[in-house]
């Protein structure tokens, strides 16, 4: 009996433990609900593996059960919204499963401590714990982590399902459908529940500590602007092109501190936004390099496949109204192209497509120039 109640309360310091530590790494998370929901879920687990451990009163661990566990189940499943970011359970569901929970705890307290009372607040469980597995069996691209979680997940509800026709609707005195009696089923999962719950925090936290270093990576290569890759990003892709061959498309807006002057900067920001839309939709690794200048890398692509490219984006950004800037207003944009080669640096490559951009802007502006080495050139278009 005593080696019973110390792995019980083992459980119980184990799980609320894991609580507490969900909570702190939540302190060191912005807008990380879901690591309370998960502490929350943790914290009712934990009370309520104190609760049944042999000597409490079978009153008190009827109407604990009848609340916590539900409880738990319930935080859980918000927690895998949060994770899989799905709206959280609407107001139906959770009156569900508040009102089941309540005809057990009004059972109990009339003196029920049979299968009708416990079916209600096992429903109320069972719904609660569906509703996590579906969150996660319904995200549609999985990673390994979250794979992971899922047989966790199942495995939780494993143990739920082999407690169904146990607690506490049997004393210890009686042999349950396991050939088992009820503090023995009770050793074997609890050890399972040792197993898994951490396995499920550590999980959950994982996800959240990688989706957040993901996220600071991102802003350090992304524009905050136009969410294109900043110069520094830009370059490194650059990089890697040179070897395998490709072009670079620079642009550059035409007359932009003219539109900043006369309509704003919010205006200006809008003209910016548009462009970076038409650079995405090519397909290419766009990037900002600052202010109004743009970059294109084209990997394996030819000049002139770089160049018709380039002409597509000016001829439709040319016909495009932009409503801060009033009816009829037109902006254009001009482009240079250059042709990555093995033996020649970025910089140098990058160079030879500046100065193809600022001869279109000699030239008359909104027309596409090519540097073909050499000191040749071309003008592949001109509005």
């Amino acid at each position: 009996m005593t080696d019973q109640i110390s792995m019980f309360a083992a459980v119980s310091i184990l799980t609320v433990a894991l609580a507490v530590l969900c909570a702190l790494i939540n302190c060191g998370f912005r807008r990380k609900s879901l690591l309370l929901w998960l502490a929350t879920a943790l914290l009712c687990a934990g009370m309520e593996v104190a609760l049944l451990r042999p000597g409490v009163d079978s009153f008190l661990q009827a109407v604990g059960e009848s609340v916590l566990m539900p409880l738990a189940y319930f935080c859980a499943g918000q927690a895998v919204r949060f994770l899989v970011g799905r709206p959280q359970a609407d107001v139906t569901f959770v009156a569900a499963i508040a009102t089941l929970s309540s005809v057990s705890v009004v059972l109990a307290g009339l003196g029920f401590e049979n299968l009708y009372q416990t079916l209600p607040f096992k429903a109320a469980a069972a719904l609660a714990l569906a509703d996590g597995i579906v969150t996660l069996a319904g995200k549609k691209e999985k990673d390994s982590l979250d794979l992971a979680l899922l047989v966790a997940y199942c495995g939780l509800s494993a143990i739920f399902l082999l407690r169904l026709p146990v607690y506490p609707s049997i004393g210890d005195d009686v042999p349950s459908i396991y050939g088992l009696r009820r503090s023995e089923i009770a050793v074997v999962l609890l050890a399972l529940v040792t197993l898994l719950l951490p396995a499920v925090a550590f999980l959950v936290v994982a996800k959240i500590v990688r989706e957040t270093i993901l996220g600071y990576r991102s802003k350090s290569e992304r524009d905050s602007l136009t969410n294109l890759l900043n110069r520094r990003a830009f370059e490194q892709v650059a990089e890697e092109m040179r070897h395998g061959g490709g072009a670079v498309v620079l642009c550059d807006l035409d007359h932009f501190k003219a539109i900043n002057d006369r309509f704003g900067h919010l205006a200006g920001d809008d003209v910016i936004r548009s462009l970076a839309a038409l650079l995405q939709e090519t397909g290419g690794s766009a990037a900002r390099l600052g202010g109004e200048e743009f970059a294109l890398p084209l990997p394996h692509a030819s000049v002139a496949e770089a160049a018709a490219i380039a002409d597509s984006v000016r001829e439709r950004f040319a016909s495009l109204g932009h409503l801060k800037l009033g009816e009829g207003c037109r902006v254009t944009a001009s482009f240079g192209v250059a042709a990555f080669q093995p033996q020649r640096p970025v910089n140098a490559t990058i160079a030879a497509a500046d100065r193809a951009l600022y001869r279109a802007k000699r030239a008359g502006r909104n027309r596409v120039e090519v540097e073909l080495g050499d000191d040749a050139s071309e003008t592949w278009r001109a509005a």
